[in-house]
């Protein structure tokens, strides 16, 4: 192997670790966005149930007042 040849190796390795380090890297910060994500969907599923709660006492009470009619 010639000396280009053993800087061609070096540069695609260095350029393989580099990306191999943006990729752990950008793993790591990703973690507090599901942390994120996983509030907000906990948060949008209590007002999807209160909602379910409104709607279903709503038609109760209309049920009710059919009935006494």
């Amino acid at each position: 192997m010639n000396v280009f040849s053993a800087m061609v190796a070096i540069a695609a390795i260095m350029g393989v670790v580099a990306i191999a380090r943006a990729w752990v890297e950008g793993r790591k910060h990703s973690a507090p966005d599901n942390e994120r994500l996983d509030r907000i969907e906990t948060e949008f599923r209590e007002r999807i149930e209160t909602l379910e709660k409104i709607v279903t006492d709503q038609r109760d009470q209309l049920r009710r007042k059919i009935d006494e009619l």
